[in-house]
């Protein structure tokens, strides 16, 4: 049985797109009979005396720190799947016949694992630049370590190959179809546009709640549904309902479920998960025009728009609300486009990937 073994960052055990695509590839593994295990970091700060610092004061650091939690409650992991926490050393990883880090916070550990922690590889999901705190050129760094790279998205292959000088593996994102579905007819939807709370500034909450207020001046019934993993910090109109760490089966039946557009102004995706999940819902996705959305989302099955025209997104979401049968029709045509991603197609790349499948 071939031994496979994800490496996370720390678990802070709320909604994270990233970690939902890897937990959800895990159970799959299981079911195919490969045993699986997630190590979760503890620790990957380059300062080795911050490091050695946190380390002696761990028991204290998890006892008061909220970002290392030692559960996993918002998604259902297969029981046979070994789960480590607060990995700090190279040893305490398991031996598997494939290591696969899921973030540039884990590549440079996975990079110096002896060669009995598996061959590895590095599945790309986003171009996280963020996390170097905009140290130009880092993140491509570890695109460089000899890591077999893996990439969701044809902008993140492109960034990859020309950092690396050679060509990624392509693994497409996917949704659960037994997650997302129209549970409610498209027809007769209020007028509600739902919309990501998330305190990552290329997420553009608050562009996105400014581009709904001036909405709401020409749609005085418009409903706004904000959800979201972070608790939302200043006060809103009555008409802007918050869920906090949304459940599937809140967005499912509440919210995606409910809404007419599901507004998604970012302007860095790796995929957007959440954009297809509400087109598999029977919204309507307007969205800045960027990669990673593009690779389900294109100008029949969605409304895209240049990530700065701010007067565009306040004009199509009016022309949407008004006119029911242009934002029926691209509901129905993004329902019916996004169904050919499923996890079904995506694990047997990601075995072909491994070489598990010659």
């Amino acid at each position: 049985m071939k031994k496979i073994n994800f490496i996370l960052g720390s678990n802070a055990n709320i909604p994270v797109g990233g970690y939902k695509i890897v937990f959800q590839y895990a159970n799959e593994l299981v079911k195919l009979n490969y045993d699986v295990s997630i190590s979760f970091m503890y620790n990957l700060e380059q300062n080795k005396i911050k490091y050695f610092l946190k380390k002696l004061l761990k028991p204290i650091v998890i006892k008061m720190g909220s970002s290392h939690k030692k559960q996993i409650t918002w998604f259902d992991l297969d029981s046979k799947i070994k789960i480590y926490f607060d990995v700090s050393t190279y040893n305490s990883i398991p031996d598997a016949d494939f290591v696969i880090a899921t973030a540039s916070q884990t590549s440079k550990f996975v990079s110096k694992l002896s060669s009995r922690k598996g061959e590895k590889y590095y599945f790309i999901q986003s171009y996280e630049d963020w996390v170097f705190e905009g140290h130009k050129g880092k993140v491509e760094d570890t695109y460089c370590l000899g890591l077999n790279n893996i990439v969701i998205s044809k902008e993140l292959s492109s960034i990859v190959e020309k950092a690396s000088g050679v060509k990624p593996h392509y693994l497409p994102n996917f949704y659960d179809h037994n997650e997302f579905y129209i549970a409610n007819p498209i027809k007769n939807r209020v007028n509600k546009v739902a919309l990501l709370n998330h305190e990552q500034s290329t997420k553009r909450t608050k562009f996105g709640l400014e581009i709904l207020f001036e909405v709401k001046k020409s749609i005085p019934d418009l409903e706004i549904e904000l959800f979201g993993s972070y608790p939302i910090k200043e006060k809103y109109p009555e008409y802007v309902h918050f869920t906090y760490k949304a459940t599937s089966n809140q967005l499912l039946h509440e919210i995606f479920g409910r809404s007419k557009i599901y507004l998604l102004p970012s302007v860095l995706e790796g995929w957007g998960l959440t954009g297809m999940e509400a087109m598999a819902c029977g919204a309507v996705l307007v969205s800045s025009e960027i990669g990673g959305i593009v690779e389900y989302a294109n100008k029949n099955n969605s409304i895209l728009i240049e990530p700065k025209r701010k007067n565009d997104f306040v004009e199509v979401i009016i022309n949407l609300l008004r006119d029911v049968k242009k934002c029926e029709t691209i509901a129905e045509k993004g329902n019916e486009e996004i169904q050919k991603f499923s996890i079904e197609n995506s694990i047997k790349m990601l075995e072909n990937i491994l070489g598990l499948n010659h």
